[in-house]
């Protein structure tokens, strides 16, 4: 009977083990999309803080383009295209961020599939057997003795 407790025993921990060992890498898929996700949101952030200035800058060109007898509308022209092109060169790299992270449910739902198919290919296809020793057939003689 002992063996069979062990057995359970033995069951009980590796099961916990491999909980304990999912709950792990599923954390770590989480910070990694935690991860992809705060980049882009620096990106999408300074892509913002480069908007706020570009309309700054483009009500300084309109000021100088009505001041056509002054040089400096191009200038402000020329830096303009120049915050246009580096807010577009960030609001591309904070759109390939966003699109590595991944959804959460789709993480855990990944990673129950992927145990479901160990389990049902890997551990439940091959036959186990038991080697369990049958009891010995008691003796009808013996019994009798044994009651006071």
């Amino acid at each position: 009977m002992s063996g069979w407790i062990d057995l359970f025993r033995s069951l009980g921990e590796s099961l916990l083990e491999v909980v304990r060992a999912e709950l792990a890498a599923l954390q770590e898929d989480f910070q990694r999309s935690g991860r992809h996700f705060g980049v882009a949101l620096g990106l999408f952030g300074a892509a913002a803080v480069l908007l706020f200035w570009m309309v700054g800058l483009l009500l300084f060109a309109v000021v100088a383009i009505l001041h056509i007898w002054l040089p400096l509308w191009g200038a402000a022209l020329i830096v303009l295209a120049l915050f246009v092109l580096a807010t577009a060169i960030l609001g591309v790299l904070g759109a390939r961020q966003i699109r590595q992270v991944e959804n959460p449910l789709e993480t855990v739902r990944r990673r129950v599939d992927n145990h479901l198919d160990w389990w049902q290919h890997s551990f439940l296809s091959q036959p186990r057997t038991l080697d369990v020793e049958p009891a010995a057939a008691a003796d009808p003689e013996s019994l009798g003795r044994d009651l006071p």
